[in-house]
């Protein structure tokens, strides 16, 4: 590809300005600025005008992916770099334009300035979805971006027709980019917000659930087709499956299930011995199934922690217990029941609406 001339920055805004004029002072060189602002509260119109930047503003509520497609189509620049406001950059994205002469698209690493407990289990979560980000780009395949911070070029992503009116249009952009075959890297760095609260932590994983389940069952197909590629995403993603799946393999022994139901019937032992011989019996398979999570947990812990070294990732290990034991199996079930929700109204014909977001 020829060296790019322009590179055209698009940021969407809900209300506020976030971290906007920060990256347009990072911004330093002929970079176009486009915001994408919806129901844009005094400070962000103010900023927009100090600057003098392009925008595309909504005194309603559009809906993130037609916001972005109308910011788009403003854009000059043969680069689209997406940031979300409430996203800081902090590399510089020259770095992202030239990655782009080998990719069509670049995921851009996100990291989280975290202070709550939740906020540094998120993190965690992040590492992971960098690592699967990068198997995916070495398998030269995708399963998706994040719309906190992404590079395109311009002519690829209109090709593709740009977002299309989903939940997460950025999930379904980045798999529609694998399906045509075109590159995806990852490079970069930003640091972006995530949900401070436990109630916040939800109410988004909620909305990313079901808009994930919507693009995985519609691309179904070609996924399941690519085992290499969603077998490691489904263990880094939500490890505490990898203890669920050792307890099925190791299956219980046909004489302890046996014994169950015949002690119980044994009326000629003392009750007392009865008991005992009841409780040994539950507690080797108790210990069983213990020893099996914990062996799963530990395997896990050895894995994140040379991928946090590797990738000079900054992890709380005092909380990897909490993630693996907890956090990941709300959020993996979650998506579980995303899934059905998505299934059963897709068999009815019908959308799943989420609460406080537009399509």
């Amino acid at each position: 590809m020829e060296k790019y001339v322009r590179i055209s920055v698009i940021i969407a805004a809900y209300k506020r300005a976030g971290y906007i004029e920060y990256n347009v002072k990072r911004l330093r060189g002929n970079y176009e600025v486009i915001v994408a602002a919806d129901e844009p509260e005094r400070k962000l119109l103010e900023v927009i005008e100090k600057y003098g930047l392009k925008a595309s503003i909504s005194e309603k509520r559009r809906g993130k992916w037609r916001a972005l497609n109308d910011a788009a189509k403003l854009a000059t620049g043969d680069v689209l770099l997406f940031l979300d406001s409430d996203t800081r950059l902090e590399c510089d994205i020259e770095s992202i334009s030239d990655m782009l002469r080998r990719y069509d698209a670049v995921e851009i690493r996100k990291e989280i300035n975290a202070s709550t407990t939740i906020q540094k289990l998120a993190n965690v979560d992040y590492l992971n979805m960098c690592t699967v980000a990068t198997l995916a780009s070495k398998l030269k395949a995708s399963l998706g971006l994040n719309g906190a911070a992404f590079g395109i070029r311009k002519d690829v992503f209109f090709k593709l027709g740009g977002f299309r009116s989903k939940i997460n249009e950025d999930t379904d952009l980045g798999i529609r980019l694998g399906l045509h075959g075109f590159r995806v890297g990852v490079g970069g760095k930003v640091v972006t917000k995530a949900p401070s609260t436990l109630k916040e932590w939800l109410a988004q994983r909620e909305r990313w659930a079901i808009g994930g389940a919507e693009v995985f069952i519609e691309n179904f197909w070609h996924i399941i087709r690519k085992p290499a590629l969603w077998l490691p995403a489904v263990f880094l993603l939500f490890p505490a499956i990898a203890g669920f799946a050792i307890n099925i393999l190791i299956s219980d022994d046909a004489l302890t299930k046996l014994l169950y139901l015949i002690l119980p019937a044994m009326l000629f032992l003392p009750p007392k011995i009865l008991a005992l011989l009841m409780f040994i019996l539950y507690q080797e398979h108790l210990l069983q199934n213990m020893l099996a999570a914990l062996t799963a947990f530990l395997v896990w812990v050895i894995v994140e922690v040379i991928l946090a070294l590797k990738m000079n990732w900054k992890i709380d290990l005092k909380l990897l217990p909490v993630f693996y034991f907890f956090y990941s199996p709300l959020w993996m079930m979650l998506c579980l029941t995303a899934f059905f929700r998505v299934s059963i109204a897709k068999l009815r014909k019908r959308g799943v609406e989420v609460k406080d977001w537009t399509l």
